[in-house]
């Protein structure tokens, strides 16, 4: 799947552009949010776009933390809220693995109860470790309960890239992976990963729009992986 992070700061506006995406997959970064209180969308003249937008495409709902290069501020408890608030528009969750225990749990049990499944993430936006941390790293994000582990990693060399897609082929998680290097230097990743398994590719909804480096954008990677005959990742949402 070719998913779209959508960073407007209110949530109506992340319905609009996110019903505009021309992705199978839109990531709502509520991080980037200014307010939350029209999470709850029960009486809201809103609703029926948000119906037709999860009706139209699957959704991850993301609250990334500042200590994770996120917009968040608030306490772990309340962005875990955020996170809880969003279950029912909702088709994933991502939460990073290093957050506190007790927190995680609490989020990846309230989703089994609805059916909702779990990423479990994890960036480092510094470094790229060696194939066996990355491997650690993995089945720790499968330990904790994950439907999907997510790896994101700055790389300093090619050689980062190509260890980072080779977990994507070299592994031996009962669940799905995300895999991506970012950063100019980790842009091939982006077309690499899509076409060696990584169950979602991020790419931006245009120019300007990028919620990390190195995301082409939707158009960009739809006609990269046209010419080499291969229209996305190919995998089919769980």
């Amino acid at each position: 799947m070719i998913c779209v992070a959508i960073t407007e700061s209110d949530i109506f506006g992340m319905i609009k552009a996110a019903n505009s995406a021309d992705s199978d997959c839109v990531e709502l970064r509520l991080d980037y949010l200014t307010a939350f209180n029209d999470l709850d969308f029960n009486d809201s003249d809103h609703s029926n776009d948000l119906n037709d937008l999860a009706n139209a495409k699957t959704i991850i709902s993301t609250c990334m933390p500042g200590w994770e290069n996120g917009k968040f501020e608030g306490s772990e408890t309340d962005r875990i809220d955020v996170l809880l608030s969003s279950m029912d528009f909702s088709d994933y969750i991502s939460i990073e693995l290093r957050t506190e225990k007790k927190l995680r749990d609490k989020l990846i049990s309230e989703c089994a109860k609805k059916s909702v499944k779990v990423i479990v993430s994890h960036h480092d936006f510094n470094s790229t470790p060696d194939i066996p941390r990355i491997l650690r790293i993995l089945h720790e994000e499968e330990d904790a309960g994950a439907d999907i582990a997510k790896i994101a990693f700055m790389p300093g060399t090619y050689e980062d890239v190509l260890n980072v897609m080779n977990v994507l082929v070299r592994n031996d998680l009962e669940i799905p992976i995300i895999a991506m290097s970012m950063g100019e230097l980790g842009k091939t990743s982006r077309i690499m990963g899509a076409i060696l398994g990584s169950y979602v590719t991020f790419a931006s909804a245009g120019k300007g729009k990028e919620s990390a480096a190195g995301q082409l954008t939707v158009s960009e990677m739809r006609t990269v992986l046209g010419i080499l005959g291969h229209p996305g990742t190919g995998q089919d949402t769980l």
